[in-house]
This record gives structure tokens, C-alpha cells and sequence, in this order.
């Protein structure tokens, strides 16, 4: 098999090309992210927002674990919040 200087001429600059226009991209979106992020992620929902899952075990009652889980499952999936 022959490898021409000219395809090797052309396959290096594809992937230098590449390679130059993939950081580019990157630098661009990292700059622009910021803008995109909101203020506060972990903040109290607003509106009519329910739990789907229990914080704390007490909150579960022993006879019937996962009619609880079961049904707040249900709101989440009814709602589709």
C-alpha cells in the first residue's frame, strides 16, 4: 500500500483543524455557562412541589413501606413534577 505525502498532509491538518476547533468550542461554552446556571440549585420548590420519597425513615410507617413509596410515586408520575 502507497501513502501519499498528500493525504498524510491533508489527515494532519483534518485532525489539527479538529483539534483547534474542538478546544475553541469548549472555551466558548465555558464562558457562556455561567449565564445559563441558576442562582441557587438546592432551593425550596415553589408552588404545589410534593415529596416523592421520605426523608427520614420515621416518616414511613413499618405495616406498609412501599404503599407510601407507591403512592407518592404515583403523584410524582400523575403530576410530572
Amino acid at each position: 500500500m502507497i501513502i501519499s505525502a498528500r493525504h498524510v498532509k491533508a489527515w494532519v491538518q483534518f485532525i489539527t483543524l479538529f483539534i483547534v476547533f474542538t478546544l475553541l468550542l469548549y472555551q466558548i461554552m465555558s464562558v457562556i455557562a455561567p449565564f445559563f446556571k441558576p442562582d441557587f440549585l438546592y432551593e425550596e420548590p415553589i408552588g404545589g412541589a410534593r415529596k416523592v420519597f421520605a426523608q427520614h425513615a420515621e416518616s414511613i410507617t413499618p405495616k406498609q413501606p412501599y404503599d407510601a413509596i407507591k403512592e407518592r410515586l404515583q403523584w410524582f408520575y400523575w403530576l410530572g413534577e
